[in-house]
Order: C-alpha cells, then structure tokens, then sequence
C-alpha cells in the first residue's frame, strides 16, 4: 500500500483491521492504545501518510503497540481452507 491517505483514515483503519482482531480480548486496553494513537496525531489529522509508516511510528517511534513481533504478523485467517484461527 504506497498510497498516501489521511492520518486519521490510517489511524481508523488501523484500529479496525489490527487492534480490534489482534487485541480481542482486552477491551480497555485497545482503548487506552486507540486514545494515545488519536492524542498523537492531534493537530495532523489531514497530513497525507502510508499504511506502513503509520505502522512504523506507532509501533517503533511512539511504542504504542505492545504486541510482539510474532504476535503482530500471525495471520488471524487461513483462506484456502476457510477456517479461522
């Protein structure tokens, strides 16, 4: 994904698609991550920015994300067979 969109779009869907699928269990934290995520971007919602250095920063730069390196790439889906993991 080299296309630049919006902070807060990337913010949104980074929620959507990692946070809330990575993160199941735990409630309260994915809010207190989704909170301090949208606390850094505030004032920059409008900058033009891609998937993966939105990733980078938050994850690397700001230590937002908690999850282990394994933990974050492990696909939560296997396509071929249709099962969820």
């Amino acid at each position: 994904m080299k296309k630049k969109i919006k902070t807060l779009h990337v913010l949104n869907w980074f929620y959507g698609n990692i946070c809330t699928r990575k993160c199941y269990s735990d409630g309260e934290r994915r809010k207190r991550c989704y909170d301090r995520m949208r606390e850094i971007i505030t004032g920059h919602e409008d900058f033009m920015i891609t998937h993966k250095l939105f990733i980078w920063a938050m994850r690397e730069k700001h230590r937002v994300c908690a999850l282990s390196e394994a933990e974050f790439r492990k696909s939560e889906r296997d396509f071929w067979t249709k099962k969820f993991s």
